[in-house]
């Protein structure tokens, strides 16, 4: 697809598309059986859609429309926020709630810039930041000086690492640095990760991790409708590069480690780009997926891995807090060293003791399935809502958003 072409699907989705969502959401909303006992909430959701992954991050609310809309009377409208920061003032006073999410390509001054624009125009509505960036930390956090609530997809397990500088973007460029002498000085996004001031650290939330992504739910869909058993003949898969920057330090000692068990099993560690229905026709094949970290912990190789039916062995996760958990040590995934060397000895552990393999395999698989069968997301963002106030009035949210710390 052209450069042109995306730009005017763009514009077509936020311009035309969303907005006859929302009044459809609307129309619907009045003809509820209970439409005159709770108090409606609508959201307006603000992002640049400039990071397609970052997005996705969002997508729950175009997955659990009807549920969010029936169950909790919460409707909806995402628009971009070049067209938000065009619209009159008055144009909030018919949202509730409003809900902002910006890539990490955007520069530091601009994100400061549209961050009190928005927050001028949100007034007294509480306001909420999505992080849909790959790694726990915070990017820029004088945003939460001026949110309610600011929804991580994954974070640290102990809140006090956020009252931590770091070099680089995030704990994994740190480590690399630390290590390896790794400097960041001439990375524009990633030469230092900020400490955040304590009196905003309660305002960092859990929210939902890469399992709400569109193509991980039309995995899990597909997988559950129409399984294909194959025979595992691959005893170990690991597809995925080794960069030339900082990630290298993260991933190298990977293949040398691999390499000692190929003597004995049949290890792969394809070099070719392959289609997405090959590359899960793989996973189906293999026992053991290796998933190491990228830009950050958790990735989409991990979900995949787990719908294929292979045991997740994946740098020790063990500082990590997400939902869906499928990150129990030995529960649910096998954790190794960052530095692999543990790797060779987990990885022939497993493939002598099938049952234990299955085991994990199948109580990962259980997660994600229980997970999406009580729709593990509307409890998630219920819990945002009760955090703003909301779910008890209208007044007392709005009161809420007053005592936000500016």
């Amino acid at each position: 697809m052209t450069q042109s072409a995306r730009a005017r699907r763009k514009k077509l989705r936020f311009r035309v598309l969303n907005p006859l969502r929302y009044a459809v959401d609307n129309a619907l909303l009045a003809l509820q059986p209970d439409a005159a006992d709770r108090a409606t909430c609508r959201m307006l959701l603000i992002s640049d859609a400039e990071a397609p992954t970052s997005e996705e991050q969002l997508h729950p609310f175009v997955l659990y429309r009807s549920e969010l809309r029936r169950k909790l009377k919460v409707i909806s409208l995402h628009l971009l926020v070049e067209d938000v920061l065009k619209l009159p003032a008055l144009a909030f006073k018919s949202f509730d709630v409003i809900g902002l999410k910006l890539s990490f390509r955007m520069p530091a001054a601009r994100v400061s810039e549209i961050g009190r624009q928005i927050s001028a125009l949100a007034g007294n509505r509480p306001l909420v930041y999505f992080d849909g960036d790959d790694d726990v930390c915070i990017m820029h956090p004088e945003i939460l000086s001026w949110v309610n609530v600011y929804v991580k997809k994954h974070m640290f397990r102990d809140r006090s690492w956020y009252l931590q500088r770091f070099v680089g973007k995030s704990n994994l460029t740190h480590f690399v640095h630390c290590k390896y002498n790794y400097s960041f000085e001439d990375n524009p996004h990633a030469k230092e990760c900020r400490a955040v001031d304590g009196t905003h650290l309660h305002k960092i939330v859990l929210g939902w991790n890469l399992a709400l992504d569109s193509n991980i739910v039309e995995l899990f869909a597909s997988v559950t409708t129409d399984p294909k058993p194959m025979e595992r003949d691959v005893d170990i898969m690991f597809r995925g590069n080794v960069p030339k920057d900082w990630l290298f330090y993260l991933r190298k000692d990977i293949e040398p480690a691999l390499e000692k068990l190929r003597s004995t099993y049949n290890v792969i560690v394809p070099r070719e780009r392959v289609s997405r229905d090959e590359y899960y026709r793989e996973m189906m094949r293999s026992k053991i997926c290796l998933s190491p970290f990228g830009y950050g912990e958790i990735c989409w190789r991990d979900l995949e891995a787990i719908m294929c039916g292979c045991l997740l062995i994946k740098p020790d996760m063990s500082h990590i807090k997400t939902v869906p958990n499928i990150f129990i040590a030995n529960q649910t995934y096998v954790p190794v060293r960052w530095d692999y060397s543990d790797l060779e000895e987990k990885c022939a552990y497993y493939l002598e003791h099938e049952d234990e393999r299955r085991r994990i395999a199948s109580a990962a698989f259980e997660v994600l399935g229980g997970y999406y069968g009580r729709k593990g997301f509307l409890a998630s963002f219920t819990d945002i809502l009760c955090r703003i106030g909301w779910g008890s009035g209208r007044d007392q949210a709005r009161r809420a958003a007053q005592a936000r710390v500016r």
